[in-house]
């Protein structure tokens, strides 16, 4: 009897030496990790500010073959997959422009990570530091911690934040959460800081938690999911009315496989429904399920 499983490159990168300076990691890629051997992974320059690394003097280089699709359950087993165990918040731009593949970080990561990612699955275990999902493209990027500001949003000086892909925070989010967001999803377990989904173009931003002052401010179109209801209210958002019931059922069941509250929703309960910002002549919605 024969049996079919799946095989995969998996590169691990454990952390041996802290370098006391902060690292850029977006050389770090699954796909062109994985398309060379280990002595050239060791020999990959990192910048580090005014300063400059060596894979090989802050990490040890493991390479394996797995026949299961345990480490990418989204992106795929066949996939290839990069591994780094023991990363700290000195580890900047982790998964930025990510074309693919499966990265998984046990450990926190400091700014930029997944930022412009276009394919793949970046999971981190951690926290993750600000600028999160900056820019993102497309794939999916998951933060089991709290992240700090600027998640999905715009890099400073463009005029377009996320453009697409699943972006999922357990933990908490900071200030101006999809700021200028375009497209995609973001769903944040806990709370958010102030100005969450501001200038939102399109796409859909979930949050379970609290959200801060000044939430959906300058909205144009797009979805902003509350599961709890709002301290303090918005002037410039009136009643959406009913007749929402069909995209709510769809929207719900594209839920079913992320992090609760939203796994949870009923498409037989619908939620208060809420237009704006008026003052940007905007046609967003304000859905609140609490």
């Amino acid at each position: 009897m024969s049996t079919n499983m799946s095989t995969g490159t998996s590169t691990t990168l454990r952390v041996k030496t802290a370098p006391g300076f902060r690292v850029d990691a977006a050389a770090l890629r699954p796909l062109a990790l994985a398309a060379i051997g280990v002595t050239e992974i060791e020999r990959i320059v990192l910048p580090a500010g005014n300063d400059r690394c060596r894979v090989g003097d802050v990490f040890d280089v493991r390479r394996d073959v797995r026949c299961d699709d345990s480490a990418a359950p989204h992106a795929g087993g066949d996939l290839p997959t990069l591994v780094i165990d023991g990363a700290a918040q000195w580890l900047d731009r982790v998964g930025a422009e990510m074309d693919g593949g499966c990265l998984v970080v046990h450990g926190s990561t400091g700014d930029h990570s997944g930022s412009r990612m276009s394919a793949g699955e970046l999971r981190i275990d951690g926290d993750a530091g600000h600028f999160t999902g900056c820019e993102m493209r497309g794939g999916r990027l998951t933060v089991r911690g709290n992240s700090g500001d600027f998640v999905a949003g715009a890099l400073a000086g463009d005029m377009e934040g996320m453009t697409g892909g699943t972006l999922t925070i357990h933990g908490n989010a900071g200030a101006r959460l999809a700021d200028r967001m375009r497209r995609g999803l973001v769903l944040v377990g806990g709370d958010a800081g102030d100005f969450a989904a501001s200038r939102l173009v399109a796409g859909t931003v979930g949050v379970a938690g609290q959200v801060g002052a000044h939430y959906a401010y300058g909205m144009r179109r797009g979805t902003l999911l509350l599961a709890r209801r709002p301290a303090h209210w918005p002037v410039t958002f009136a009643d959406g009315g009913y007749g929402f019931d069909v995209f709510w059922s769809l929207l719900v069941r594209s839920f079913a496989a992320e992090i609760a509250p939203f796994s949870q929703w009923r498409a037989d309960r619908l939620p208060a429904r809420y237009t704006g910002d008026l003052a940007v002549d905007g046609r967003g919605e304000i859905l609140i399920a609490g």
